[in-house]
């Protein structure tokens, strides 16, 4: 924990897990209108759909100076036919590419892949990161129930790799979850099954030696909400593998589990306000591997911008972040992942600015 007095407060905000609703991927929502609260979701909507001036105000407000942009969840992910998500990924890459150059100083988008077509996705990714600017890739999960680790993927990720861009995992509902949450349907959503079906997800590239493979062992998987919970304890992850590992199950690593979360996993506090959590990710992931995210709309602003500007202070350590480690976490960590301008601006644009600018539909 920096225990350096702290002086100023960031010369920066990006934030790097933040959703937004083209028209014509509505049709994907009725999951999540059906399991949330009717009020807090159609406010949620209207404001996943807004990508000019109502979000630019909103955050300037809050002093954010760049949101990265992902279309919200489920996405394309669940479309049966593979043919027509192909054809709404390359939609969505290209109305991602519309609304960044609207404001490209305060947008950066991931790029969208359809997973049911593993080589048109592999195309697609080289498109959209090559000829649209797209900084990454964002994943929701498993795609019918198949998940990153099995074989057909292999050329995904390997194309991930080659092109030096990280793989965002983002949570979805588990395909499996019917008996733990049985009588508790609140359990299969962001409350506590997302995380568990995440962290399982990149658990399973882990276990089956993506990160040893050499065409993926620079791969960088980013994970929100401080880590899905991995960072509690990784030494149990060490001491368990040890006697339920490889050997027994047909699966062997060239290090513990607990040093892939130090070289491929990078984690961003979307949603998370626990000083706690967030000192549990900067050990485990390491100072210079962890981002701020706010799940906007989702989440509230606020309460996490406060928490980053008390420095994640836990009173009773007499710990804080010092101005390095608050200006890593606010700004500088993703935009050296993303390759993003290394300004120190606070916030690029004053809300007026962004009237006239309402972004593609």
């Amino acid at each position: 924990m920096s225990m350096s007095q702290p002086t100023g407060r960031p010369d920066r905000i990006v934030t790097v897990e933040e959703h937004v609703l083209p028209d014509f991927l509505s049709e994907y929502l009725d999951g999540a209108r059906s399991n949330l609260d009717a009020a807090y979701w159609a406010e949620s909507e209207h404001k996943l759909r807004d990508v000019g001036y109502e979000r630019l105000a909103d955050m300037d407000a809050h002093g954010v100076s760049m949101q990265v942009l992902s279309p919200t969840a489920p996405g394309i992910q669940v479309e049966p036919d593979p043919a027509k998500a192909t054809a709404l990924a390359a939609r969505t890459n290209d109305w991602m590419a519309e609304v960044v150059a609207s404001a490209p100083d305060r947008f950066a988008g991931f790029a969208t892949v359809a997973l049911q077509d593993p080589t048109a996705a592999v195309r697609e990714l080289h498109r959209a990161i090559g000829e649209l600017g797209m900084v990454g890739v964002l994943v929701n999960g498993h795609t019918g129930g198949a998940y990153l680790d099995e074989p057909q993927y292999r050329e995904f990720l390997d194309a991930v790799a080659e092109l030096e861009v990280p793989l965002y995992l983002h949570p979805a509902n588990a395909p499996d979850a019917a008996a733990w949450t049985a009588g508790h349907p609140q359990l299969r959503g962001p409350l506590f099954g997302w995380g568990v079906e995440t962290a399982a997800h990149f658990l399973r590239l882990l276990f089956s030696g993506v990160f040893d493979r050499t065409s993926t062992s620079g791969l960088t998987v980013i994970l929100g909400h401080a880590g899905e919970g991995l960072l509690a304890a990784p030494s149990r992850l060490d001491s368990r593998w040890r006697v339920a590992n490889a050997q027994r199950h047909g699966y062997r690593l060239d290090h513990p589990p607990s040093h892939y979360l130090r070289t491929n996993l990078f984690v961003t506090t979307s949603g998370v306000t626990d000083p706690l959590a967030f000192w549990a990710a900067v050990a485990g992931a390491g100072a210079d591997r962890v981002a701020m995210a706010l799940d906007y709309p989702m989440e509230e602003m606020g309460p996490q911008l406060a928490a980053l500007r008390a420095r994640w202070r836990v009173a009773e350590l007499d710990a804080a972040a010092d101005d390095d480690l608050l200006d890593r976490v606010a700004w500088r960590n993703i935009s050296e992942l993303l390759g993003l301008p290394m300004s120190s601006d606070s916030v690029a644009a004053e809300p007026a600015a962004a009237n006239g600018v309402p972004g593609p539909r």
